[in-house]
């Protein structure tokens, strides 16, 4: 998705949702000038700048995301371990009664894993849970936050490093016993950042 695409995508979302009825007022929520936002919806690379695209993202990541669980709400805890080996599929076919509930002490989670080994630790430590969300990678990403990738080998929690090669992403551990890694963005079929993580006592 180029560019001018996110913001027309995220222009249309904000006329669904009522927020806006035309380009000047969308320009006035994001807080730019109407003049510049309007050529670059038009393709007009000067204005289409990555500076205009992330206030648009940070735009749409806070007033229309869907479905947020509140405050205080119950997450199903995904039963499968987050670490670097095979585990098997992720969220694929998993059924809600097959899952453990805990409560999110902060909004906007989708789900809670468990952590299992030390390539995290300290920060991650082995047997505390994180608080999961889906976030759309075409979008934006923020590069070195700490991410769940979900991966044809398992589900791996890592943080996240841009690389040279622009299909290609690297793994680090906080663990500097570990090795960092690479792996293909499009063998990564879906991306989960972590909110939260929760010691259990």
């Amino acid at each position: 998705m180029t560019n001018q695409e996110k913001l027309e995508s995220i222009f249309r979302q904000a006329t669904a949702a009522g927020l806006c009825k035309s380009k000047k007022e969308f320009a006035a929520l994001l807080g730019v000038n109407d003049k510049g936002l309007i050529s670059a919806m038009n393709g007009n690379e000067r204005y289409l700048t990555d500076s205009l695209v992330s206030k648009a993202v940070k735009f749409a990541n806070e007033n229309l995301a869907e479905d947020e669980p509140q405050s205080g709400e119950p997450v199903y805890v995904i039963p499968y371990e987050a670490r670097g080996g095979t585990i098997g599929d992720f969220v694929e076919g998993i059924r809600e009664y097959d899952c453990e509930k805990v409560i999110s002490p902060i909004r906007g989670a989708d789900f809670a894993m468990e952590i299992v080994g030390d390539s995290m630790s300290p920060e991650y430590p082995s047997g505390s849970r994180v608080l999961i969300k889906k976030v759309d990678e075409e979008a934006f990403i923020a590069w070195g936050e700490t991410f769940v990738l979900d991966t044809p080998n398992g589900a791996v929690i890592k943080k996240v490093r841009k690389t040279a090669d622009p299909d290609v992403v690297e793994c680090v551990s906080v663990n500097p016993a570990y090795q960092p890694y690479t792996i293909r963005l499009d063998f990564i079929r879906g991306w989960y950042r972590v909110l939260m993580v929760m010691s259990l006592k």
